[in-house]
């Protein structure tokens, strides 16, 4: 019997990745618990070769292997998580580990600090972008903020050994690259969330692009790991490490959680070692992180542990566990109408000295900009001299607490992170769209926005991903209407049919019928809606000179057709549709399911509306020019069709498994949105005053003083074509504007100069549905047809920009079976 499925919504949407898992735990957190065993003290200095093979100082999970180079974690499939942990802890102390990290897109390398009571101190390594590395730190795996991550300089890190060092003290932590140290952190900087509870070290490697992630993750590690292109590998030479206390044991006393608290059984707490990086050794970062690192994901996570506390990313928002911990609700010197998320580490170099004390006049806090242009706080001395900028935002060159901006800031072509990161779609936004979208979940920001996301989330697990049966059904309707025999058909047009029959069948459990139905009245409302809406944001303040009467008429065709869908799935309880849900072999569909958590018939057809947008042009705009490049490029749809034979042979239907181990099905369908983003261009509103890291000064490099409420607009389709991303054109580097699926065997694009499905907080989670719907529906075509045949010609590659991309004129081809 058929199941319901998870549909795709593919759109540069404006949605949060869910929270995701990763192997923050403890099997006994000493905060919440008074009977944990205390932690075996390392109490001493150790210097580890695993060039001479295994340690019994670690415990080795997921069999790591040693040879002359030295342990080696290599992930070569879904899965592997390849690690080594010590069989010790240390209270304060320098780990310096000399390794190499992983390449490939979606792998991540990781060196770890880690304690019973969730305080962390990270490296991380993103296979895909070899030229820098992040840190990172927790405390109590509390996540009220979540820019903590910062990136740095590392050239070409994957080709040699390098030494990385964390030397963690009471008075600071220091992370060091071949001695030379690259980042600071000091408890006032910190706020309250400064790692300080005995550690263990961990290292090891995960595909953090794994499909079986959340789309946040699989972001956040540089996209989905190819696990054709591996295996991938991380190799650890050596690793030194020192304890700076001694004893051999140690245990917590009570519940406060500072290194106070922590008791050693014969020896002694903070005993020695660590002499402090003074200010001017400090290096500086390269830019901070909206994306907290995630160490260690997946088989060492223990789902039926009761005090399993998970990390989150996008944004980095504590999810309430039995070991969560009560988050601070004041910091000293905050101003009046701060809250405690505003106000946000890291720091490149330890506190300043201020330049009088309290006694001189006492100190006060101000808000200012610090030397890359990020919002920060500072405090200083009162009557202190203040410097503004030709901006005319006030600036200083020592701020104490860190910037609430980007991750990319110091990217050569990312800075359109820093523009997405303005964090809003704002209220001018939300009024222009109410007609059409209502308070849905692209149309809101704040606690609005975050409730929209925790109603849809349920139907976009990855059970739904990998059930693909919703598809076939309107994949073999599609078929039958594509004729074959090389009669030109618009292909376009047979694909916004299909995407909205799935789309309408998955959310409301019947389709509207419109593929092959030019009479489908809700299908022309539900474009008439969308063009006129799009002229009216353009026009601005000109919009009301625009005509409304088929605006008007088309919505009231949608929600005529919406509503009796609405009011039935209300006229169950939410007890009975929990009871439909458990009985029916099927599931429930998704108004269904939405139905047991909203009983407010105007949230459900917002939200339905919102997705039907994301899940029918989006998806059919990409189907459309991915087949009209293919029929430009033979040869590209001989290769495609002859590895679908290859896997799933000529009428198998593939798995999703099938799906991801398609290298060049992948390379045609990220090419495809390389050349064409469903959005190509998006908008912010800054919800606050801020800046841009460039674009002023009168060479373009200095930062840009942005005002609340200004609109910035940004170009994904621009940015994916700019050939300073790109190596120069050569016989093995094709212009940046050709069709090659082949490039994405060589080129790997670094953090946000490919954002098809957008990036940062709002990141679309329906990006492996999306990328699941369109490799799905290509296998299927290509299997029945073995030539595909150009009739548009010239003219005919103009594209439309409505709300989302389309074929100007349509995409005419036609489609040739082996009995043709």
């Amino acid at each position: 019997m058929r199941t319901q499925s998870g549909y795709s919504i593919f759109i540069t949407c404006l949605l949060a990745a869910t929270p995701v898992a990763a192997q923050t735990y403890t099997t006994c957190n000493p905060l919440t618990s008074g009977s944990c065993p205390a932690d075996p003290a390392l109490g001493r200095a150790v210097d580890i070769d695993f060039t001479e093979g295994p340690s019994d100082s670690f415990t080795p999970q997921g069999n790591p292997t040693y040879d002359s180079n030295g342990a080696t974690f290599t992930v070569a499939k879904p899965g592997d998580s390849p690690q080594v942990t010590s069989k010790w802890y240390i209270m304060f102390g320098r780990v310096e580990v000399q390794l190499k990290p992983a390449g490939g897109v979606g792998i991540v390398s990781s060196a770890v600090l880690q304690s019973d009571a969730l305080d962390e101190i990270d490296w991380e390594w993103i296979g895909g972008d070899s030229n820098q590395v992040q840190s990172n730190y927790f405390s109590k795996g509390q996540t009220t903020t979540y820019n903590r991550g910062a990136f740095h300089p590392d050239p070409n890190n994957q080709a040699s050994f390098r030494t990385y060092t964390i030397d963690w003290t009471a008075d600071q932590i220091a992370w060091q690259i071949d001695g030379k140290t690259v980042r600071t952190l000091t408890p006032e900087a910190a706020q309250g969330q400064y790692p300080q509870t005995p550690m263990m070290v961990k290292l090891g490697a995960w595909s953090g692009g794994d499909s079986a992630n959340e789309p946040g993750t699989i972001a956040w590690a540089g996209g989905p790991t190819v696990y054709g292109n591996g295996p991938f590998s991380m190799t650890v030479k050596s690793v030194a490490i020192t304890d700076y206390s001694t004893g051999t044991q140690y245990s917590y006393s009570g519940t406060s959680g500072t290194w106070q608290s922590i008791q050693s059984q014969g020896g002694k707490i903070n005993s020695g070692g660590g002499k402090a990086v003074a200010a001017a050794d400090s290096g500086s970062i390269s830019s901070t992180s909206d994306a907290a690192p995630l160490p260690f994901s997946g088989t060492h996570r223990k789902e039926d542990d009761a005090v399993t506390t998970r990390a989150n990313v996008y944004p980095w928002v504590a999810t309430t566990m039995a070991t969560s911990t009560t988050a601070p609700t004041s910091y000293p010197n905050l101003p009046s109408g701060y809250k405690t998320d505003q106000v946000v580490p890291p720091t490149s170099s330890p506190l300043a000295a201020s330049g009088a004390s309290p006694a001189d006049g006492g100190l006060e806090t101000v808000t200012a900009y610090d030397q890359r242009g990020f919002p920060t706080v500072i405090v200083q001395a009162k009557g202190a001299s203040k410097q503004y900028n030709d901006q005319g935002f006030l600036i200083t060159d020592s701020p104490t607490l860190a910037a609430l901006a980007s991750p990319t800031a110091g990217y050569s072509d990312g800075e359109i992170g820093v523009i997405a990161a303005a964090k809003g779609k704002g209220e001018s936004f939300t009024r222009d769209w109410q007609d059409f979208l209502g308070h849905g979940i692209f149309a809101t920001d704040g606690e609005e926005w975050a409730a929209s996301r925790q109603l849809l989330r349920p139907f976009f697990a990855q059970n739904r991903v990998r059930d693909l049966d919703i598809f076939e059904t309107h994949v073999q309707e599609l078929l039958l209407l594509m004729k074959g025999q090389g009669k030109e058909i618009d292909i376009s047009e047979l694909f916004y049919g299909y995407t909205l029959d799935a789309a309408t069948d998955f959310l409301l459990g019947r389709s509207v019928g419109s593929l092959g139905n030019a009479d489908a009245q809700f299908a022309r409302a539900f474009g008439d809606v969308q063009r006129i809406q799009n002229i009216r944001q353009r026009a601005g303040p000109f919009q009301v000179l625009v005509p409304l009467k088929k605006f008007w008429e088309g919505l009231k065709v949608m929600d005529a057709f919406i509503e009796p869908f609405v009011q039935d799935a209300l006229n169950h309880t939410p007890e009975e549709l929990d009871e439909k849900e458990t009985e029916s072999s099927s599931g429930s569909t998704w108004l269904q399911s939405v139905a047991r958590f909203t009983r407010d018939p105007k949230v459900i057809r917002d939200q339905i509306v919102n997705i039907l947008l994301a899940g029918r042009d989006t998806t059919a705009g990409t189907l459309s020019f991915l087949f009209k490049e293919l029929s430009a490029h033979p040869v590209a749809y001989f290769k495609l069709r002859r590895e679908i034979l290859e896997k799933v042979g000529g009428s198998q239907a593939p798995t999703y498994d099938d799906l991801k181990n398609m290298p060049y099905l992948q390379h045609c369908i990220s090419e495809t949105l390389r050349l064409y983003p469903s959005v190509p261009f998006n908008m912010r509103i800054a919800l606050k005053d801020t800046t841009l890291p460039r674009g002023g000064g009168h060479d373009g490099l200095s930062r840009v003083g942005i005002k609340k409420d200004t609109i910035i607009g940004y170009a994904p389709r621009h940015l994916h074509l700019n050939p300073n991303m790109y190596p120069a054109a050569s016989a093995s580097s094709p212009p940046v504007q050709a069709f090659c699926p082949e490039r994405w065997e060589t080129w790997t694009p670094r953090p946000w100069q490919y954002i098809p499905f957008n990036g940062g907080p709002r990141i679309c989670i329906g990006q492996q549905f999306a990328l699941t719907e369109i490799g799905y529906t290509t296998v299927r075509i290509v299997q029945k047809f073995d030539r595909l045949e150009k009739y548009w010609g010239v003219g005919d590659d103009m594209v439309k920009s409505e709300i989302v991309l389309s074929p100007a004129t349509g995409v005419r081809v036609g489609f040739y079976s082996g009995v043709d």
